[in-house]
């Protein structure tokens, strides 16, 4: 019980701690939401989306109103046309390191699935030019 306690409070823990803004070239780039491409390495596709960012997590808004929050591999962001970061659509993720959600498991219902690639979960985003340099003139 004690642990269950511990894991608990570190969680909550991760949750109300602050996190610092996600920057370009120096500046917050944080809450509005840009043009972008996004890649999923999972599976080939390339999506026209929206983004915006929040500290180290990114959130990709895709057509038809579905949305998945990534991790971002770095919060200061040198190539907007090269944004990497690591999310499984499904999953919400938790303060800095947990996430919590449904895994599509069809082991389950006895069909075979293929095993994860090493690349699933990996997220390349890509900023559209002019809408980072509206949003960083402002």
């Amino acid at each position: 019980m004690k642990v269950l306690g511990l894991v608990l409070a570190t969680a909550l823990l991760m949750l109300v701690t602050p996190a610092t803004a996600a920057e370009y070239q120096g500046r917050n780039i944080d809450g509005k939401k840009l043009a972008a491409k996004a890649y999923y390495y999972a599976t080939g596709g390339v999506y026209d989306v929206q983004v915006r960012f929040k500290g180290n997590r990114a959130t990709i808004y895709f057509d038809g109103g579905s949305q998945t929050t990534i991790r971002l591999k770095q919060r200061a962001i040198a190539d907007p046309k090269n944004i990497e970061g690591f999310g499984k659509l499904g999953q919400i993720p938790l303060g800095g390191i947990f996430s919590i959600g449904l895994d599509n498991d069809s082991n389950l219902i006895g069909n075979p699935q293929l095993p994860d690639s090493p690349l699933a979960g990996l997220w390349r985003i890509s900023l559209d030019s002019k809408a980072l340099q509206n949003f960083i003139n402002k």
